[in-house]
This record gives C-alpha cells, sequence and structure tokens, in this order.
C-alpha cells in the first residue's frame, strides 16, 4: 500500500465490502468494459411512434422556446410550467446510497435569477424541514437531514463501509421543495468537502477521522441538477455505470421517487441488471420485468447486484417520476485511484437528442486529461456517425437498451443518430488528472450527461459553490457565438471540434455567492467542473427539457 493511499483514508473514503479495505479492491482488477463490445444486445423495444404504441406522453405545454427565443426564462409558476426547462417551481431533492461520513452534510443550493424574491419551503411528509427567501440574483444553501434508509451506512473511522445490498423503499424519503418563483435546485451528495463551513454553529469535532489520525476529508461527493416535476415524465431510459463486483462488491442503483400516489411503475432490467430484492421489489434478472408502485414522496432505490450493470433498463411509470442514478463509489476506470461517489438525474426518454458534442471535463489544473464515456441506446437499428474525429471504440450503430462503454476518450468529438439516443461521462481518478499533487490531489470520478444540441439554449442560471477549490464552465459553442459570463465578454476563442462548433473553457470566479450567469447569440451547451481535495463534481449547468422524441414502448 503506498503512503498516499493509506495517509487519505485510502483516498476517497476507501469504501469496500465490510471486510476489505479500498486498498485490496484497488488490486483486484475488475471487469469494467473499455473496448467497444457493446451491451446486451438491446432489449427488443422499438420506437414508439404516431401510431400510439409508445409510453404515457402526459399533457404538457409545448415549451422549450420561452419568451426569449431557446431558453427563454420563467418569471412565474405557471411559465415554468409551460416552457420546460431546468428553472421551476416544484422540486423533489432525494438522497441516494453514499458512505460518506454523515458529519459532512446533504444540501439543496436554491438559485433565483428573478426578479422578485422567491419563498422556498422545504418539507418532509407532513413535517415543514427548513424555508428560506432567496432574493433575486442569489441563491442559499439548505441543509438537510440525511435520510439514513437511502444514503446507507456511514463508513467507519478508517474507511471501511458496506454499501446497499438490498433494494430500499422509504414512504415519504424525498424532500418536496416548493418555490414561489421559478428557481433553480442542485443537490450536493455532500456539499462539504472538508471540516469547513456547514450550517451556522457546525461543530466538526465529532469528524470520525481523527479516530484513525487521518485529515477530516468527505472523500466522497457528487451533484446533481434536479429537474421541477414539471419536467418529469414516466419514461427513462437508465444512462449509469455498472457495479463495481470482487474485493469492493459495491452494486449501482436508481432511485426513483414518486410525485404523486398510486404510481405504478414497471423496471425492464438490462440484459446484464440484476435487482438486489427488498422494498417489496423481487428479484429481477436480466431482460426482466420488476412492477411495483410508489406514492407521492415515496422513493424506491433499486439496487443491483455488484456484478451486474444497470445501464439501459427502461423505467415506465403511468404518473410523472423522478430518477437518479449512481454508485455508493467507484473507481474510474477501475484500478485507477480513487473511488468517489456517482449520481446524476437521468433524463426523460422523451428529451433525449440525435446530435450530442461530448467533451471531456477540464481537469483541475486547467488542462485536459480525458473521461470515460457510455453511449446508451432507445431505439433499435439507431445508425451512428461522427462528423469529425472519431474517439476509439466508437460503435456505429447502437439497439434499445444497448450499452457501449468507449473506455478513456481523451478528445472532444461529435456524434450523430438516425434516432434518440444518450450519452454520458464520468471523470477519471485523481490519479489521472492530477498526478503530480505530493499530497491531498484534486479530483476523483463525477457522472454527467452530455446534453444533446436540440436542448440546448440562449442563458444559464447555475452554481459553482464556493465549497470547492477550483470551478470550470466548459461552453460548447458555434464558432461564432458571442458569450457573456457574469457581465464580461469571454474574450477567449474557443478550440474548434466539428461542424463549426468548438469548446471553450472558462475558469469560474467567486460570481455572487457561487451563482453565475451566462448569455449568448446563440444557443451553446455547458458543463460546471469543481474540485477538492480527493474530490470533484459535474452537472450540466441547465438544459431545455423539450419533448422531442415519442417514449419507447411500455416493458413487456
Amino acid at each position: 500500500m503506498n503512503t498516499r493511499l493509506s495517509r487519505t483514508a485510502l483516498v476517497a473514503l476507501g469504501l469496500v465490502a465490510v471486510t476489505a479495505y479500498l486498498g485490496a479492491a484497488c488490486s483486484a482488477g475488475g471487469g469494467r468494459v473499455t473496448s467497444g463490445a457493446g451491451g446486451d444486445g438491446g432489449d427488443g423495444q422499438g420506437q414508439g411512434g404516431s401510431g400510439g404504441d409508445g409510453g404515457t406522453i402526459f399533457p404538457v405545454g409545448a415549451g422549450g422556446g420561452g419568451n426569449e427565443g431557446p431558453g427563454g426564462d420563467p418569471t412565474t409558476c405557471a411559465e415554468a410550467a409551460m416552457y420546460r426547462t431546468y428553472i421551476g417551481c416544484d422540486f423533489w431533492p432525494t438522497v441516494v446510497a453514499n458512505n460518506v461520513w454523515s458529519v459532512f452534510d446533504y444540501a439543496v443550493v436554491v438559485a433565483n435569477a428573478g426578479d422578485q424574491a422567491a419563498d422556498v419551503t422545504v418539507t418532509r411528509g407532513a413535517n415543514t424541514i427548513a424555508t428560506a427567501t432567496v432574493e433575486p440574483n442569489d441563491l442559499a444553501k439548505i441543509y438537510l437531514p440525511w435520510v439514513q434508509a437511502l444514503k446507507g451506512p456511514d463508513a467507519d473511522a478508517c474507511g471501511s463501509a458496506t454499501p446497499l445490498s438490498a433494494t430500499v423503499r422509504e414512504p415519504d424519503g424525498a424532500y418536496h421543495l416548493v418555490s414561489s418563483r421559478p428557481v433553480t435546485v442542485y443537490q450536493f451528495n455532500a456539499l462539504e468537502y472538508a471540516a469547513q463551513g456547514g450550517p451556522p454553529g457546525k461543530n466538526w469535532s465529532s469528524c470520525p477521522a481523527q479516530q484513525c489520525f487521518l485529515d477530516c476529508f468527505s472523500y466522497s461527493n457528487d451533484a446533481s441538477l434536479l429537474l421541477p416535476s414539471t419536467a418529469m415524465t414516466g419514461n427513462y431510459r437508465i444512462t449509469s455505470q455498472a457495479g463495481w463486483p470482487g474485493a469492493a462488491n459495491i452494486g449501482a442503483y436508481f432511485a426513483i421517487t414518486g410525485t404523486e400516489d398510486a404510481t405504478n411503475v414497471q423496471v425492464k432490467v438490462s440484459g446484464k441488471g440484476q435487482i438486489s430484492a427488498g422494498g417489496g421489489v423481487p428479484a429481477t434478472g436480466p431482460n426482466g420485468l420488476a412492477t411495483f408502485s410508489v406514492n407521492r414522496g415515496e422513493v424506491v432505490e433499486v439496487v443491483f447486484d455488484p456484478s451486474s450493470d444497470p445501464a439501459g433498463s427502461l423505467v415506465y411509470a403511468d404518473k410523472p417520476v423522478q430518477v437518479i442514478s449512481g454508485l455508493p463509489c467507484t473507481q474510474m476506470p477501475i484500478g485507477t485511484q480513487a473511488c468517489d461517489h456517482i449520481e446524476e438525474t437521468v433524463l426523460p426518454a422523451e428529451t433525449l437528442g440525435k446530435r450530442y458534442f461530448v467533451v471531456p471535463p477540464t481537469s483541475p489544473n486547467g488542462n485536459v486529461v480525458g473521461h470515460v464515456v457510455r453511449i446508451y441506446g432507445n431505439v433499435n437499428g439507431t445508425q451512428l456517425s461522427y462528423p469529425g474525429a472519431t474517439p476509439p471504440n466508437a460503435p456505429l450503430s447502437v439497439n434499445a437498451g444497448q450499452v457501449f462503454d468507449l473506455g478513456v476518450v481523451s478528445a472532444p468529438f461529435e456524434i450523430v443518430g438516425t434516432n434518440e439516443f444518450a450519452v454520458a461521462s464520468f471523470q477519471l481518478g485523481a490519479a489521472l488528472v492530477d498526478p503530480n499533487a505530493l499530497e491531498q490531489a484534486k479530483g476523483d470520478p463525477a457522472q454527467s450527461n452530455a446534453i444533446a444540441v436540440e436542448q440546448f439554449r440562449i442563458k444559464y442560471v447555475f452554481l459553482a459553490p464556493s465549497d470547492y477549490d477550483v470551478s470550470y464552465v466548459d461552453i460548447i459553442q458555434p464558432m461564432g457565438a458571442n458569450i457573456v459570463l457574469d457581465g464580461n465578454a469571454v474574450s477567449q476563442s474557443p478550440t474548434p471540434i466539428s461542424s463549426n462548433y468548438g469548446i471553450n473553457r472558462v475558469k469560474l470566479g467567486p460570481g455572487v455567492n457561487g451563482a453565475h450567469v451566462l448569455t449568448s447569440s446563440e444557443a451553446v451547451g455547458i458543463q460546471v467542473v469543481g474540485y477538492g481535495s480527493y474530490t470533484s463534481y459535474q452537472y450540466p449547468g441547465g438544459m431545455n427539457l423539450k419533448t422531442i422524441a415519442p417514449p419507447p414502448p411500455p416493458p413487456n
């Protein structure tokens, strides 16, 4: 075991099975697919067409355009429901599995880009948990208690932990956040990466690290951009990573949160998936069908066997639900220090597009190392093309439910499909992105969705929390777009990718308490990336959520 690994809680919390340390798990190898060998061959489901054989389409406004072209900001809650963007008035923050020490805080951050104050109330079941008033062009951090059943047990003082091994059902497990004005909401699991900050009066003396003579770092964080319930649907193609088998024994999961009572849910398991029974959900193997119900505010965290892969599974609900996928901790790629919690909101299948620019995130020191890329099929027979450079292991076609893991990709690329599909990005471990750090290396895995060009916007209000050492916004833009960030023109020229699009990487200043505003003369996409010691976060800075694709047919 090397010195750095042992003196940093086995770097990134050392999440392993109860009888093993991450040091053992690192040497155990593992089976992450890094060639383009493909997924399970698809789930045999084609595209729901005009004949009405697709999943349920809920009545919503056409949305997306807004009052300023692509990405107009809603000024009322009624407009937020009509425009269907990431800005809204009704959200369901949901704790998902992470063995981080509970002394670090689960929190939501609410940003208000409007011209009037937003009154925010957070409840859980019948209980009011928190209230806040968010002034115009400001934000509020709202610290919320962990929901232990969904979080899973804490690691012990020396970094050994037992991840969830069974599916969990938690009535009233989600928080319900309601705002009087349209806002943007992010959840951080956990918010702090070191023993500083937190709610007023926070006492860090209980941090378990001191019992093993370690520095008090969380080692395991990620964040998700939450979608308002008015943009949710009942149809989701799971975008996630595989579990981590062997000595680590960590299963992947996705958490389904109900927004209405008596919601019927079906999960068509991927060809490489295996649901671990629990919470009234039966053990279900590859290509099997699990059926259950959820009520308003209830969470079913569907946990998969560590040797299986939930990616490509199909969730169908007869009322709107939220889906968040993740792992308590994983390495990226397997065998690379160090492991970290990953999570991300799964986008509704109706919002998936046919064209993406897939860009490696800016690394802690401002350079570009790479990321792990996965491509997820949603329609049988989807042909894929690459107008610029073709990445290694890139498939030329993908079927519904099929998943291609491209491994580590170091250069941006454009990908176009004949039908809608999805792409996800996974940050690499600190050993790759900050290899020369003598101690307290920055980085480790995080998960984010690539956003389809069809859902790009001309305005974003986004958050880069001051709790992290350094943050960047990666802007995917037309080469001639004029971009203004926090009132200042972005003067640097983008680096070309293809099709007259490029990538602009901008280090972020403090903004307004961490809140930033970006406007552009043409629609652009953004990824927000931040780093602290032994951890990181990444999420899309926003997107439209227009209904641009038919839902997949219901599972059968």
